[in-house]
């Protein structure tokens, strides 16, 4: 079977990171992890009203600009296993 990515797709903290980075580790390719510093999942996690967009938001920021590096790199990768898929948040 022929694939360059591979991405895992779950809600926080069910274990994508640990998977992703079993993958990389075995199939010898890029591992892309979420950044998991953002500054919003506090409020989110106590449930204060509008913390959920912003959470969401610093979140798509972030992978944004990780995703602008990962495709340089990806020219010269066989594989990229990711923790997230970015195209979910075009939703």
């Amino acid at each position: 079977m022929e694939f360059r990515h591979i991405a895992i797709e779950g809600p926080i903290g069910v274990g994508k990171s640990a998977l992703a980075t079993r993958l990389g580790a075995h199939l010898d390719g890029e591992v892309v992890l979420d950044d998991t510093d953002n500054p919003f999942l506090a409020d989110f996690a106590a449930g204060r009203s509008g913390a959920a967009f912003q959470a969401q938001l610093f979140s798509l920021l972030a992978r944004h600009r990780q995703q602008v590096g990962v495709r340089q790199a990806s020219l010269f990768n066989q594989q990229t296993v990711s923790d997230y898929v970015f195209d979910k948040d075009k939703i």
